[in-house]
């Protein structure tokens, strides 16, 4: 049997534009705070990983990243 780690989700804060896409692409993964800069939720980890990927993939800073069993994935 084998076993997968969910997909890790990081976020670097200080790069975030705080646009929203994410938030809007994968809700159950991202939201943005008071300050109106993203942060990852704890739900992120159940969140599908092609969601994930899209919400990576679309955020205007590009601060989003994602690993996959220790590998950082490859978005573009």
């Amino acid at each position: 049997m084998s076993h997968t780690l969910p997909i890790e989700v990081q976020l670097d804060q200080t790069e975030c534009c705080g646009s929203g896409l994410c938030a809007s692409i994968a809700p159950t993964a991202f939201r943005l705070d008071t300050s109106g800069v993203a942060v990852v939720l704890d739900t992120a980890a159940t969140t599908d990983r092609d969601v994930l990927v899209r919400a990576a993939k679309n955020c205007p800073t590009l601060c989003i990243t994602l690993t996959d069993n220790g590998s950082e994935i490859d978005l573009f």
